[in-house]
């Protein structure tokens, strides 16, 4: 599985979110009214395109990041964590005069009942009408469009026909979610490759259960740019959906910390697997593999893998069944 050594390393481009996390894992489920002791605490750089961008970094793809962050100290020290994780910050602007987007993030229960409540408090972020490196970026082996804003969004699925026709575009559902359904959907048949999670594809299709949405998923492809869907399920694995078939891959066995960042991990093994042209089941399971060592510490980064690390895992690692409930993955 391993790249070639004497080859040049694949690139990504990857337009998004940054994000200082603080994480206070919790005794227990927060219920109103009532307090809660925080068993650990820590903090460090985070957002969804940040995660996406060391987890690639880490299995040695060169990673180039646009965002915005504030001109406060968090956003300072978030650029030298993604700076020190191999990352290229150049298109990483500081704004003045606002503040750094931060995520306070409750971790509680335990084994697959593990969860956790993002309290989002938004700050500098990318946004349409922002200068955007579009020529350094789309000449990248991979685009990834991660930004919460629509307008931009479209805006840069609109430019490859225009100006950069072999552009590959990875796009994440994350925040589509926050678009009505025909709004999502429309914006997410624009991507060539596409990853979220069952209840982002359920939302954006519109459909009432996974299997409905798999079909309405397949039916809008037809005449779509979309190649292939990669929908993760939590401790039920993930699924590749393509305009034929839907292939299902079961999770790997592991226990579980934090699933922070889970599917942060998961989108980057897709985009690893899309880069090494691998067929479809082996991408899914290497996905499901990356974001599976994603969840052992407290943390989106904390136990992101070298490339080494995940090969080794799956060789050793058992895949989940039904009756086992105390573990979990992506």
């Amino acid at each position: 599985m391993s790249s070639g050594s004497n080859r040049r390393p694949h690139s990504v481009g990857a337009f998004g979110m940054l994000t200082w996390d603080q994480l206070l894992q919790l005794d227990r489920f927060p219920v109103e009214g009532q307090y809660h002791v925080v068993k650990e605490s820590i903090e460090q750089s985070g957002g969804t395109t940040g995660n996406m961008g060391v987890a690639l970094a880490r299995i040695g793809v060169n990673v180039s990041i646009a965002s915005r962050v504030g001109d406060d100290r968090l956003g300072h020290q978030l650029l030298e964590e993604l700076n020190a994780e191999g990352c290229d910050t150049e298109h990483v602007t500081i704004l003045e005069d606002t503040p750094t987007d931060r995520g306070v993030i409750l971790v509680s229960g335990g084994g697959s009942a593990t969860d956790r409540t993002i309290l989002w408090v938004q700050g500098a972020r990318l946004k349409h009408g922002h200068h955007l490196p579009v020529e350094q970026f789309f000449a990248k082996d991979l685009v990834i469009a991660d930004v919460d804003d629509p307008r931009l969004r479209l805006f840069l699925l609109d430019l490859p026909m225009h100006v950069s026709p072999r552009t590959r575009i990875f796009g994440t559902l994350t925040f589509l979610t926050e678009l009505e359904p025909w709004h999502a959907l429309e914006l997410a048949l624009r991507h060539d490759y596409l990853s979220g999670n069952a209840a982002e594809l359920v939302h954006a299709t519109g459909e009432p259960d996974l299997g409905a949405a798999f079909a309405r998923l397949q039916q809008e492809m037809v005449l779509s740019q979309v190649r292939f869907a990669a929908i993760s399920e939590g401790p039920n694995g993930c699924h590749i959906v393509t305009r034929e078939d839907v292939i299902h891959l079961p999770a790997f066995q592991v226990d579980v910390i934090d699933p922070t960042g889970a599917g942060d991990a998961f989108a980057a093994g897709i985009a690893y697997g899309i880069l090494e042209r691998w067929e479809l089941a082996k991408t899914g399971r290497f996905a499901n593999a990356l974001g599976a060592l994603a969840i052992r510490e407290l943390g989106a980064r904390s136990s992101l893998p070298t490339l080494s690390e995940v090969e080794a895992f799956m060789k050793t690692a058992q895949m989940r069944t039904a009756d086992a409930r105390d573990h979990t993955s992506t």
